[in-house]
Parts: structure tokens; C-alpha cells; sequence
């Protein structure tokens, strides 16, 4: 991606839009590793509480749930940021 200053409202335009693509992308690459390690934490406390080891494994499931909070709460971030660009680009 090339990064040129706009020079005239269309092409600002033009930026605004190829930025928000670029963040629905990074949105959709997170959103799907979060996902499937997000299930795997749960199946793992599923299967540490019938293996009956949780209290083991407590304080590492929970570091990992707290963590990929965190990493969900960042992808939200990202949509916030998209939506305030397609405001600015609806009122150029």
C-alpha cells in the first residue's frame, strides 16, 4: 500500500475507503484464529474438569480466556475505527 496525501475530495475519498477495506481484512484474519483458540480453551476446561485436573490448570485457562478477551476487545477497536471513517467519508 502506497501512501500519497489526497488531492482533492475524491481521492480522499478514495484513501478512506481503501483504509477501511484494509481494516475489515484485519478484522476477518483475527476474528477467525480467536475463534477456533477461543473453542479450544473451553473444550480444554471441559476436559480438565471430567479429567477432574482443573485446579491444576486453572490459572493458565484462565490467563489464556483473559488474554483473548483482550485480543477480541482490539478487533471490536477496529470496527469502531472503520465505522467512524465511513462517517467522515459519508460527510465529504
Amino acid at each position: 500500500m502506497t501512501i500519497t496525501e489526497p488531492h482533492n475530495t475524491e481521492e480522499l475519498k478514495a484513501a478512506l475507503e481503501q483504509l477501511k477495506s484494509h481494516i475489515s481484512r484485519i478484522q476477518h484474519d483475527l476474528n477467525n484464529p480467536l475463534s477456533v483458540v477461543s473453542g479450544n480453551v473451553e473444550l480444554l476446561k471441559e476436559l480438565a474438569i471430567a479429567l477432574n485436573v482443573y485446579a491444576d490448570v486453572e490459572d493458565p485457562l484462565e490467563d489464556m480466556g483473559a488474554a483473548l478477551d483482550k485480543l477480541t476487545e482490539q478487533v471490536d477497536r477496529l470496527m469502531v475505527i472503520r465505522s467512524m471513517l465511513s462517517n467522515l467519508s459519508e460527510k465529504l
